[in-house]
């Protein structure tokens, strides 16, 4: 095997060539060493870095989701860290003497109150629901002026927002002017969602990323690239859920 390294985007990425005497085509895979790339024995090393540009935008997504699963998960007990605009907020579980479960958020912690009558197991996945609810709720509540605004700015019809939990797309803006926005964004910092949020919005004019697509995304965000720099580079504080 043979350690080598590419520029991929903005990431340099370690991976590894391995060879196979059965193989008739190169096979890439994420492991827990990172990037294999196996190549049949007849092949040269440039063509293990051609298929890595080739495949840029697999390896990157799949590296990302490699590194969500290896960080701590929410478990829905007390203490844990709840990621929240580039900062943490502690989580804590008190109970009270009913069964609806209330969410309220601190300067410095997510207060989840819940039924006292619950088995720890139930209590802690009441715990994990509730906290999955907030974050797509808080997430809305910010996002969608935003988009509004940004909309508003390059004389964009108004969108319909939407968010979901996704494992990898930041957002998606589909052809009928509807905007997916991916809860997840709430652990990083305002600036780094602005950015998501002016990109998605430039979409609703251009759905490519053509030079007519930076252009414009150039008028809402003249700091555009290195903000996209940094939401490859920057890890969301808190736990992964």
């Amino acid at each position: 095997m043979t350690r080598r390294s590419i520029q991929l985007g903005d990431r340099e990425i370690a991976y590894t060539v391995a060879r196979s005497k059965r193989r008739r085509t190169i096979g890439l895979r994420i492991g827990e060493e990172g990037l294999v790339i196996t190549l049949p024995s007849s092949l040269g090393l440039h063509h293990a870095e051609r298929a890595a540009r080739e495949k840029q935008g697999w390896i990157l997504d799949r590296l990302e989701r490699a590194a969500l699963r290896a960080r701590a998960r929410l478990q829905g007990v007390d203490g844990e860290a709840i990621g929240w605009l580039g900062g943490e907020l502690e989580l804590t579980v008190t109970t009270h003497a009913r069964a609806r479960t209330v969410v309220e958020r601190g300067p410095s912690r997510l207060d989840v109150c819940i039924d006292e009558r619950l088995e720890p197991e139930m209590a802690a996945a009441t715990v994990r629901r509730a906290v999955h609810r907030w974050r797509k709720d808080e997430a809305l509540a910010l996002m969608t002026p935003k988009l509004e605004h940004y909309a508003g700015e390059l004389g964009a019809k108004r969108p319909k927002v939407f968010v979901r939990e996704q494992a990898a797309r930041w957002g998606s803006c589909s052809s009928d002017g509807s905007i997916r926005m991916n809860a997840r964004l709430i652990h990083f910092d305002e600036a780094l969602i602005d950015y998501v949020c002016a990109h998605e919005a430039c979409h609703l004019l251009v759905m490519d990323h053509s030079p007519r697509f930076h252009a414009l995304l150039a008028t809402v965000s003249p700091d555009h690239k290195r903000l996209r720099r940094l939401m490859r580079e920057t890890v969301p504080p808190g736990v992964e859920f």
